[in-house]
């Protein structure tokens, strides 16, 4: 929402709105009272959905005011007083600000302010919120906080903005059975008359108002010690016993990061909170009280995967390194929210990379999060990583792959750059400049600058200031005919997936390259079109060797055809940047289709799980595009006999000794191979599944999912009926999530509208139901699009601020139908301006996804043919001579 633009108002209000050239108008106060502490005492009636709360704020006045202006959203005010004195108050909900005025100008010093009001307890994952849960035959509730960017002022009247620091002191009155948990420990608790408890927590440090926390329910605590740190996870009473894995990992990360960052974790304990439900998020760092969803911290031994167990480790080291960087050093506003998240995101690789190296997390991330940031930044709708965000719908819509993983992928490649001593340095002299206060991007990047001496600014602000990224054209000389000339010449231009992107930055980028088997060349390449790079001797050449660069390489015919013979003997890492890039450049039209199967066809049964992971998935990608096609059938097929290799060497069941991803890729094969139509596959998941109902170790835990996704995907009516009644019957959250996800996933197109229908009734738990719409239209994207249109109103109801306005964009983002896309901008007319971007994103993805059909599939079935023919006259021959 906007804020009024009237010149009395923001005269009254003291609230500055400072334009500039990239913003007319932006959601916060520039100055006026600063708030220094706040004294917040609740009362909650989780049965009525409201609270009634008294606040008591300090604020520092640096000049003479007619009127003290703060945040404020549904809150009902009964009555204020500025220093003891009455003061009239006046709400704008649409500006989403609660105005006081005294009844004579306040002098420039210290002033308290009491606000007695009441407000309302929220059904989805925002501000003060509810959820619903079964245990031994009851209905449960909890409460939690989730303010994360601008729903704090849904609790209390505050300065509501990451720059505005406070100290917070809590108090809640609630039932004497619950237990109450917030940042900071239980102070004072005092039994009152009725059953209940009043729970004062000690203060806080100062922090953002989007960090406060609070949460109340039948909860249990384990706990550990930390070095002197009280680490502890909260959950629901009757399931510590599924805690071991997030308490490790929080202790592994705790000491991981405390170590890194040089600063002692600052406060006396650290919770991590599991509450069922779902949201747009599946975890909130709030300092000393981290939020889950439960099913990202809860781990069963028969059920959950090996999946499930990394996820569980990422989170849990996401989460806590924002206690470091975000909670102690917070960023000056939203524009820099990647300060938070897409370092946060780094450092959880680096913790994972230092703790469970065998996972190979930075491959892992060039499938799982680069790709996926460089094929937003390729086309219409992407945005800067440091962005101009003026208002809260911008704010929640920054959350997205450019922030974290565009991020995350700079902050590797700069890193890289100037190595891991120098990058440490400057990162703690960064965090002790900034302590308990506010950052920039670039307080960052000149802080590494001056520990590496490296021109880090510059690179950092082409990569984090502009959209987009480079491709580099890169040609070599042949030196057999040119002895000793080994220089490489780049040429850079903006790389694109659609015509809007093609644009005319410039990079300042460091690369390494290196001669196969040789060691890597470092060079600077300035911000210029064309650059030359030596290298010594002759052979093929890696540009982007290690592939910690964010940039593709397209090189000549000659050096991918010594590159393609030589794919068994390359760098894992490189043999994945090699398929990542000519993928994309099959579907861009940078280069043929060919390249890129002939590359993946080099490939053998022994790569590496995450590299067969990545094929698996371009397989099955390709077997999508062909849908309704002629070449169907002959699609899957060679699509099939591509995969099975793989997975004849891994096979059902875990191996003594196998690669710990094994596991990861062993699961995917399953899944994947049972939609492709492999009879045999579809056959034993359908036989373990059947044979656990009476044998639960008939199925693993690390292939239960891709079983069950596998009879859910091909399930008949009676199968849908089975799952159905258990997915009804389900009383454990992670469970029913489990098991409704399955339902969604069905490949019959009347029994997906079945479910999609029951994302409108009772029987399905309310916060699933946006996730399951997601799902449905991955396999039915037509199906579900429709459904939304019609149910509008009622599904826009179920979601929460961080994904309402992302929600149509991902639903219409799957179809190949272009008409979807002008349906898409019909659907958002009426979103705010901060919006356009999400929607010209989702249109260039439909557009790109019905391209790669019409233009690119033809080269696909062309290649299949010609090596099916070959194959087809062998088994003539064989049957002849039979």
């Amino acid at each position: 929402m906007q804020f009024r633009r009237l010149a009395a108002f923001l005269a009254l209000c003291a609230l500055v709105l400072v334009p500039t050239a990239a913003q007319a108008q932006r959601q916060w106060f520039a100055d006026g009272a600063v708030p220094s502490r706040y004294e917040i005492a609740i009362t909650p009636n989780i049965e009525a959905g409201s609270f009634s709360a008294e606040a008591r704020i300090s604020v520092e006045a640096e000049a003479a005011l007619d009127a003290i202006a703060m945040n404020a959203l549904d809150l009902a005010v009964a009555s204020a007083s500025i220093d003891g004195a009455p003061a009239r108050f006046t709400i704008d909900a649409a500006a989403q600000t609660l105005t006081l005025t005294p009844r004579r100008p306040l002098a420039p010093g210290r002033h308290v302010i009491r606000i007695s009001y009441s407000g309302k307890i929220q059904d989805d994952a925002y501000g003060l919120f509810r959820v619903s849960y079964q245990a031994n035959g009851q209905t449960k509730h909890a409460l939690a906080t989730q303010f994360e960017p601008g729903d704090a002022r849904r609790l209390a009247p505050m300065w509501d903005q990451p720059n505005r620091r406070a100290v917070f002191s809590l108090t809640i009155t609630a039932p004497s059975d619950q237990m109450a948990v917030s940042n900071m420990p239980v102070a004072r608790a005092t039994r009152l008359s009725g059953g209940l408890t009043r729970t004062r927590f000690a203060d806080t440090p100062s922090m953002a108002s989007y960090l406060l926390f609070l949460a109340v329910g039948d909860f249990e605590r384990v706990t550990r010690d930390v070095d002197g740190v009280e680490l502890g996870v909260i959950v629901r009473r009757g399931e510590g016993h599924r805690t071991a894995a997030a308490l490790q990992a929080g202790e592994e990360s705790l000491r991981y990061f405390t170590d890194y960052f040089g600063i002692r974790y600052p406060l006396p304990k650290l919770d991590m909170i599991g509450v069922p439900g779902a949201g747009g998020f599946a975890a909130m760092e709030n300092w000393g009280a981290i939020l889950y969803f439960d099913q990202y911290i809860l781990i069963d031994e028969d059920r959950s995967s090996d999946s499930d167990r990394q996820n569980i480790f990422g989170i849990v080291a996401h989460e806590i390194a924002h206690q470091w960087f975000g909670n102690l050093v917070t960023m000056n506003w939203w524009d820099d929210l990647w300060l938070n998240e897409g370092f946060a995101s780094w450092m959880a690789a680096k913790a994972t990379e230092s703790i469970h190296p065998d996972w190979n997390p930075w491959l892992a991330q060039l499938t799982d999060g680069t790709a996926t940031a460089m094929m937003l930044d390729a086309r219409a709708g992407t945005h800067p990583v440091v962005q101009s965000v003026d208002t809260l719908e911008e704010a929640n819509l920054a959350f997205d792959a450019i922030t974290y993983q565009k991020g995350l992928a700079v902050i590797r490649m700069i890193e890289a750059y100037v190595g891991e001593d120098n990058f440490r340095t400057g990162v703690r002299n960064y965090l002790n400049a900034h302590l308990y206060g506010n950052a920039r991007t670039e307080d960052l990047w000149s802080a590494v600058q001056a520990a590496s001496g490296q021109p880090v600014l510059e690179i950092a602000h082409n990569f984090t200031g502009q959209r987009g990224f480079p491709l580099l054209a890169v040609t070599g000389a042949d030196c057999t005919r040119e002895p000793g000339n080994g220089a490489l010449t780049l040429t850079q231009t903006r790389f694109a997936m659609d015509d809007a992107s093609r644009t005319a930055e410039r990079w300042a980028i460091p690369v390494v390259a290196r001669r196969v088997g040789e060691a890597p060349v470092r060079a600077y390449l300035p911000a210029d079109q064309n650059a030359r790079l030596e290298l010594s001797s002759c052979g093929p050449y890696i540009v982007n060797a290690g592939q910690t660069g964010f940039f593709r390489v397209r090189y000549d015919h000659a050096n991918l055809a010594r590159l393609r013979a030589a794919m068994p003997t390359l760098e894992p890492a490189d043999q994945l940047g090699l398929l990542l890039d000519y993928w994309v450049f099959a579907r861009s039209g940078d280069a043929p289709f060919s390249d890129y199967l002939d590359l993946a066809s080099g490939l053998n049964a022994e790569a590496d799980p995450i590299i067969a992971m990545d094929t698996l998935s371009s397989w099955n990608a390709l077997a999508r595009y062909a849908a309704g096609r002629p070449s169907e059938a002959t699609v899957k097929a060679y699509a099939l006999q591509t995969l099975r290799p793989f997975f004849a060497r891994i096979g059902w069941d875990l191996h003594p000794g196998e690669a710990a991803n094994d596991a990861l890729l062993r699961a995917q094969l399953i899944a994947v191979l049972g939609s492709l139509g492999d009879e045999a596959v579809i056959a034993e998941a359908r036989r373990r599944v059947h044979a656990a109902e009476t044998d639960p170790s008939a199925l693993a835990a690390g292939v239960r999912d891709a079983a069950l996704s596998v009879v859910a995907f091909n399930a008949s009516v009676s199968d849908y009926e089975t799952m159905l009644v258990q997915a009804m019957a389900a009383t454990d959250f992670v469970e029913q999530r489990r098991l409704w996800r399955q339902l969604a996933s069905v490949s019959n197109e009347a029994l997906a509208a079945r479910t999609l229908s029951l994302t409108l009734g009772e029987a399905m738990p309310r916060q699933l139901r946006p996730q399951v719409l997601g799902i449905v239209s991955n396999g039915h994207p037509r199906l579900a699009w429709d459904f939304l249109v019609a149910n509008r109103a009622a599904i826009e109801a179920m979601l929460d601020p961080l994904s309402r306005l992302g929600f149509a964009s991902s639903i219409a983002s799957s179809n190949s139908d272009p008409a979807i896309a002008a349906a898409l901008q019909d659907y958002a007319r009426n979103f705010p301006e901060g919006a356009r971007p999400t929607i010209a994103s989702a249109v260039a993805a439909i557009q790109l996804r019905a391209q790669t059909i019409a233009e690119r599939m033809p080269a696909v079935e062309a290649w299949i043919a010609a090596r099916e023919r070959p194959r087809e006259r062998a088994g003539a021959r064989r049957r002849g001579d039979s």
